[in-house]
């Protein structure tokens, strides 16, 4: 008989054997027991963090910061008094006058590039579907918006960036040209983000028409702005033809709308499937 077996935390298990639970001659046994003790130190720990459920959310809520700072960015570029159709003296000089504004829009922008990735993150774990034809559809999200996400973080973080360290003061003073080329690159690297973040929406909206997550309604608004975004590029943004900067225009106030409606229907989504959680348990 094994009188007081014991495990390596000093918690006793078992405190006898019955005699039916000597080992047999082909020296095979089976234990039946109990861990009894205190709950260690890692669980502890576990119990005490936020639930999965709950980061999830704040993930949803990255997506209506993208689109409040995106809206900031957009109303703090627009009182910059330049466009594209202006001389290579004037945009210098208005860019080279603003530096202030440009630091903001720089730091709005910093925060916009980081909230959409976590955004698309959920948007695509809402969608994704187990039928094998339509997986491709759902990697589409991801690899359309991260481009998208790219790209724009590029010419609004990146060459804004640029302006407003070093070359807006020295484009003023020496050769407008830099400043004139840069800020006319932001139109096309723009131009294309928006090409890639069509492929990006319509693949949301074809998987949300298919699901019930989701209502239909906005699903046709996310292939709407697909089609926007995507004809847009013909134009270049409106550096070749002024049809794209006003169909990029549209295309984005959609685009913004499908982020934000979805961000706040994901949200709900969440807290009902946490709060049913906790009613069954």
């Amino acid at each position: 008989m094994y009188e007081g077996l014991q495990t390596g935390d000093g918690y006793p298990f078992s405190h006898s054997l019955p005699e039916t639970s000597r080992i047999p001659p082909n020296g095979s046994v089976t234990f039946h027991c109990a861990t009894l003790g205190p709950v260690d130190a890692s669980q502890r720990t576990l119990s005490e963090t936020p639930s999965p459920r709950r980061w999830e959310r704040y993930a949803w809520a990255a997506g209506i910061v993208f689109v409040v700072a995106v809206v900031v960015e957009t109303a703090i570029s627009v009182s910059i008094p330049i466009s594209a159709n202006d001389s290579a003296t004037k945009i210098a000089t208005e860019l080279d006058a603003h530096r202030t504004r440009l630091l903001v829009v720089f730091c709005v922008c910093v925060v916009y590039a980081a909230s959409f990735p976590l955004y698309l993150w959920k948007l695509y774990d809402l969608l994704q579907v187990n039928e094998r034809r339509l997986r491709a559809l759902g990697v589409l999200i991801l690899v359309g918006g991260g481009l998208q996400i790219a790209l724009h973080a590029t010419s609004d973080v990146g060459i804004y960036g640029l302006l407003d360290a070093k070359l807006a003061s020295y484009a003023a003073h020496h050769d407008p040209g830099i400043s004139y080329t840069l800020y006319l690159g932001t139109y096309a690297v723009d131009s294309l983000a928006d090409v890639f973040g069509s492929l990006s929406l319509l693949a949301a909206g074809l998987l949300a028409m298919r699901g019930r997550l989701l209502p239909g309604w906005l699903a046709w608004v996310a292939i709407a702005a697909a089609i926007f975004l995507f004809l847009q590029g013909f134009g270049l943004g409106g550096l070749i033809a002024t049809f794209g900067l006003v169909l990029d225009l549209i295309g984005f106030v959609l685009f913004l709308v499908f982020v934000l409606l979805s961000s706040v229907m994901g949200l709900r989504h969440d807290q009902r499937t946490s709060s049913d959680a906790r009613e069954h348990q």
